[in-house]
């Protein structure tokens, strides 16, 4: 506390042992770190309080604020399937009720979008569309692809693809501007069971492998980074999902400067459906705001969230709420008024100094395996994410860690949504169906 603060002068500056001392007599007998003090699944421990100490002497801190997005106004990105009925209807009312991009996913050929639409594809205003394949007939304004992304879901590598990309980005060397097309999605991570340490560390090696086979074939460092669109997965952790965000943001840019590049960095925020419910799905509101909430303060320069029924299929309330979450917070929360909402967070900067801290350790640690294609080629991803994705249910079980109205406070009176594939679906419904979890 500044003694030249004019509000609090006639206050006694107050040392961390003596708030310690006074908390454990408070505690009146019971072990502090015993009683107050948790560590979570990165094995980073978690304090009662934080001071300004806590961020003395950690040079990390004032990278990581100097690499945060500061012009603070998100846009909402809804997504669609391509088998969703009256698709071309379905996005213009989408956009004529605040949303501000569409991206159409499901889909192998360009040319087969087409079909759906009265007009060019590219006639409608930030509308595009994920690629599963490359097509060199798209345009890279309005794609999305992540070859990458493909062979993690697929745990298979394929080169071929890799081509392909090289060749899509000889078509778009004229193009002056940045179009974004290129996905890094590191929800994907997410979604099958990632630590946020390794959900890092593994988004980080999801770009460099982009940028070490482009550059192979001849390609600038800043022209593919320029590429980039960053897609993560957020998950109900409160604080330690922004602390993500925020560490992430500082961990590309030494990536960036480890190959001469100066960046801008578009993070795409997506509430993870992992830890959305089929039963109550009232409840996948609450959920879906609180990962808003991350995404936001986190400072993402997009945000998506699923609709709270998306489980069996979702209906035109649900993606209506999921876009109306978004613009309460902007337009009567005023969340986008404020540049870094967490700076000056005693709490979760040092929370993102120890997640930037731990995921670049683990960044290196894969390095030296070989980096991310060589993981998916030996089956080491696979492995890496089933652990902790089984690991993170027996804690569930065991009521270690809760995720309320999933293993606690369950409502037996509610109605179930009828899963319309059960393979996808993430842990929170894996804890209602307990005959799909191995004891």
């Amino acid at each position: 506390m500044s003694e030249n603060n004019s509000l609090f002068k006639n206050f006694k500056a107050v040392s961390d042992e003596e708030w310690r001392q006074k908390v454990i007599e408070d505690l009146k007998g019971k072990d502090f770190s015993e009683t107050l003090v948790w560590k979570d699944e990165n094995k980073i421990e978690h304090h009662p309080y934080y001071r300004k100490s806590d961020l003395e002497g950690k040079d990390e801190i004032k990278a990581l604020e100097n690499n945060q997005f500061k012009n603070h106004s998100w846009r909402f990105i809804q997504q669609f399937s391509s088998s969703t009925e009256n698709l071309e209807k379905e996005i213009q009312q989408a956009k004529n009720s605040g949303v501000d991009e569409a991206v159409v996913n499901d889909f192998k050929s360009y040319k087969k979008s087409k079909a759906l639409f009265s007009k060019s594809p590219k006639e409608i205003p930030n509308l595009h569309f994920y690629l599963s394949e490359i097509d060199h007939d798209a345009s890279t304004k309005i794609i999305f692809c992540d070859p990458i992304g493909e062979m993690v879901k697929s745990n298979e590598t394929n080169t071929s693809e890799i081509e392909s990309l090289t060749i899509l980005f000889q078509k778009r060397l004229n193009q002056l501007k940045p179009d974004n097309f290129l996905l890094i999605n590191g929800s994907l991570y997410k979604n099958a069971g990632a630590t946020i340490v390794d959900e890092l560390a593994l988004t980080l090696h999801h770009a460099v492998e982009y940028l070490d086979q482009l550059t192979d074939a001849g390609y600038r460092a800043d022209a593919i980074a320029r590429s980039f669109t960053f897609k993560l997965g957020f998950g109900t952790s409160y604080f330690s999902e922004i602390a993500k965000a925020r560490a992430f943001r500082y961990l590309i840019q030494k990536v960036y400067h480890a190959y001469e590049v100066e960046s801008k960095v578009r993070v795409w925020g997506e509430a993870s459906s992992y830890y959305h419910s089929h039963k109550d799905p009232y409840n996948n509101l609450i959920r879906s705001t609180t990962q808003c909430m991350s995404a936001v303060i986190g400072n993402c320069d997009l945000i998506s969230l699923p609709a709270f029924d998306q489980w069996e299929k979702a209906s035109n309330l649900g993606n209506r709420m999921a876009k109306n979450i978004s613009l309460i917070l902007k337009e009567e929360s005023y969340f986008n008024k404020i540049e870094d909402l967490a700076s000056g967070s005693y709490y979760i900067e040092a929370l993102s100094n120890e997640i930037a801290h731990k995921a670049w350790e683990k960044f290196l640690s894969i390095e030296k395996e070989g980096g991310l294609l060589k993981l998916i080629a030996n089956g080491t991803l696979k492995k890496i994410l089933d652990a902790s994705a089984t690991e993170r249910a027996k804690a569930y079980r065991q009521n270690k860690r809760t995720i309320v109205g999933a293993n606690k406070f369950v409502n037996e009176a509610a109605t179930d949504l009828k899963i319309a594939n059960s393979k996808d679906i993430g842990i929170a419904a894996k804890l209602l169906s307990k005959d799909m979890l191995e004891e």
